[in-house]
């Protein structure tokens, strides 16, 4: 996995709109302001993570959609053409962007503190009751309630429960599934910009620099149902 500012993935790729896919170019030019770069910039580092663990030039990677519910191809979970054994996901908010790959399913999700409010009842909804009521009581409610949400939505985003439905450990919460003991969780709290991301898989996670560094391993604030 790889957590990275949007401006720093743009640095230096010179025409990255090469890189995309027409479908993905065509959403790029219906976004303004910050929102173009940052869904850019996810789309290339998603590449990066796909070229580092297929051995191949992140040019040659072609992600696309496809929605199992309708088909459609416009939207749905990415994945990588030519490379059915790999998968890959991608999130972006303000300013940070992130990205995983691996060979059994993976997900991940970015999000900033940056205007954040937090809200107990939205907590209690999506978190259940007992760990809503640990979030409300954290020195930083909002950061709390953040670190749980985005671990929430990686572990959906690889088909482990909704957003609103059962709780589960590795969000954070209170309860948790059977088979909740398969997907390791990896998370991250870059205290300069506000960003907080997780990434789950069935495999072990490495948080790598953009030069393919690893961070090292993780802090207690990164460990599942940590604050």
């Amino acid at each position: 996995m790889m957590v990275e500012d949007s401006r720093s993935v743009l640095r230096g790729i010179g025409s990255y709109e090469t890189l995309l896919t027409p479908q993905e170019q065509a959403r790029a030019t219906l976004l303004t302001g910050a929102d173009r770069p940052d869904y850019v910039a996810a789309h290339v580092l998603v590449r990066i993570c796909a070229a580092r663990l297929a051995d191949v030039p992140p040019q040659s990677i072609v992600i696309e959609q496809r929605c199992p519910g309708c088909g459609a191809t416009d939207h749905g979970r990415p994945y990588v053409r030519d490379h059915p054994g790999l998968s890959v996901s991608l999130s972006h908010t303000r300013g940070t962007v992130a990205a995983a790959a691996g060979r059994s399913p993976v997900g991940i999700d970015v999000e900033t503190t940056a205007g954040f409010v937090f809200d107990p009842r939205l907590a209690e909804r999506v978190l259940g009751a007992e760990a809503a009521a640990a979030v409300r009581t954290a020195a930083d409610p909002a950061l709390a309630f953040l670190r749980r949400w985005v671990r929430k939505e990686a572990l959906v985003k690889v088909g482990h429960g909704s957003l609103f439905g059962p709780a589960t450990a590795e969000s954070g919460t209170a309860e948790s599934g059977a088979d909740d003991a398969r997907w390791q969780v990896r998370g991250w709290t870059a205290r300069d910009s506000g960003a907080v991301a997780a990434a789950v898989s069935q495999e072990p996670l490495t948080l790598l620099r953009a030069g393919g560094r690893p961070y090292g391993p993780p802090n207690p604030d990164d460990r599942p149902g940590g604050p």
